[in-house]
């Protein structure tokens, strides 16, 4: 704990925001790491299970199975069970309702991470040029016998604002594209996803169409 206290002092006042920086980053990672696993899950086997289902004509049993399932694929394809009925373009327009509210959830919070990134470095080198002012000033009243202290002191000051602002940024950099890949990722699959079905419901729907015309 001392040791931490001393590397927080001896980065001079530049720390402080870069503190806050970082306790702020990994509050969002966290909160962002919890919010993926609850409403980012693909829901692996499902399409195949609905798809089964609606070529048996149990369009009920698929709307419940959609229901039993969290995250955006089960939340979508749900919504086109549900409003299978009215054209491709209203259930279109339901889908993307539903799903934008799970992508707007899982992009909060991420622009954070993004600004994070580039100012925390800025910060570091702010830090580096007030621990340099320093370190000049030690130098230029180098006669003082206190001059050799401001001196590290200085450049203490000058590589601690640097390395916790490079840290910061590389943590924060990693996090944003990690959860921008799995966004991008999970709207992918839902689009895929909702896609097919309506396919499929619009080639079932076809067949009984040109079976009652036989008929």
């Amino acid at each position: 704990m001392g040791n931490v206290l001393h590397f927080i002092q001896a980065g001079g006042i530049i720390m402080i925001p870069l503190l806050l920086m970082s306790v702020a980053s990994v509050a969002i990672i966290v909160e962002r790491w919890m919010t993926f696993k609850q409403d980012g899950d693909l829901a692996d086997g499902l399409l195949k299970r609905v798809l089964r289902l609606t070529e048996d004509g149990a369009f009920d049993d698929a709307g419940r199975a959609c229901d039993s399932r969290s995250g955006p694929v089960a939340a979508c394809l749900g919504a086109v069970m549900r409003h299978r009925q009215l054209g491709v373009s209203n259930v279109e327009r339901k889908v993307q309702e539903v799903g934008e509210k799970y992508f707007q959830r899982l992009e909060r919070f991420l622009p954070v991470l993004d600004t994070t990134t580039t100012i925390s470095p800025l910060l570091g080198l702010l830090g580096t040029l007030f621990g340099m002012i320093g370190t000049f000033q030690a130098i230029s009243g180098a006669k003082d016998q206190n001059a050799n202290d401001r001196i590290l002191s200085g450049v203490g000051e000058a590589l601690y604002a640097t390395a916790t602002g490079l840290t910061i940024a590389v943590i924060c950099f990693v996090a944003y594209n990690y959860f921008s890949s799995r966004r991008r990722t999970i709207v992918q699959e839902t689009e895929q996803s909702v896609t097919t079905l309506i396919n499929a419901l619009i080639a079932q729907n076809q067949i009984e169409e040109r079976e009652s015309l036989k008929a």
